[in-house]
């Protein structure tokens, strides 16, 4: 199990850049910064951590950019603590991904309401991998499209084979800093996303001002994938 404790925040991203000149009256996340990562092969390197409170002041986000630098598609799980000025737990929360490609860029994240950390002062997380061989990543195709005051995400299973839901998770950027974070799923029915289907959903309408975003997506097959490794 690897453990990291961060009250500092590392913000050197992958951006995928949409321009899109979005105004709004978001005030961004006060973060530092520190230029901590993981350099190794065989580990997940961690590439970037935000702090991100929501438009409305009803929840924080401790975003966790990440790449799977190991020798597997894995599977990860994460647990997120906050924690106030003499250690004590506020909160914790969970978060994970089933199908993590080798060489995948992802997402994982805490959620945390507001009036449960309000005298947070650090935030820790660990995390434990296993091996999969349900990785889909490279069965679906993942295309944006700015549509004003969002963004449309469009993804196509060009597999013949079902495939479980496209998780997509994304960090909207103002300046070279996060202001706002959003995930969806997409889908068909329910969690099914059918072999040849393409389908869409919206995120980002209330991310406010940002000029890029970084992106990713994961999804997990319904049966082993182990050819594909």
């Amino acid at each position: 199990m690897m453990k990291r404790i961060f009250s500092c925040i590392l913000t050197l991203g992958m951006t995928i850049i949409l321009l899109s000149g979005h105004n709004s009256n978001l005030i961004p996340a006060e973060i530092s910064y520190a230029a901590e990562t993981v350099e190794n092969e065989g580990v997940v390197t961690i590439d970037d951590e935000y702090l991100i409170p929501d438009s409305i002041g009803w929840c924080t986000y401790y975003v966790v950019v990440a790449t799977n630098n190991t020798n597997s598609d894995i599977s990860i799980s994460a647990d997120f603590v906050a924690k106030d000025g003499s250690g004590n737990v506020l909160k914790k929360v969970n978060d994970y991904s089933d199908a993590v490609k080798k060489g995948q860029q992802f997402i994982l994240y805490g959620q945390f309401l507001n009036k449960e950390i309000a005298n947070a002062r650090a935030y820790e997380y660990e995390y434990s991998i296993n091996p999969t061989d349900r990785c889909a990543y490279t069965s679906v195709s993942l295309d944006t499209k700015d549509i004003g005051d969002c963004v449309e995400v469009s993804a196509t299973n060009f597999s013949k084979f079902d495939i479980q839901s496209v998780g997509v998770r994304s960090v909207f950027m103002k300046n070279g800093r996060a202001v706002a974070f959003d995930t969806v799923n997409i889908a068909d029915a329910g969690i099914t996303f059918h072999g040849g289907s393409t389908n869409s959903q919206i995120i980002g309408t209330r991310a406010g001002d940002y000029d890029d975003m970084i992106i990713t997506y994961t999804t997990v097959s319904n049966h082993s994938m182990a050819e594909d490794l």
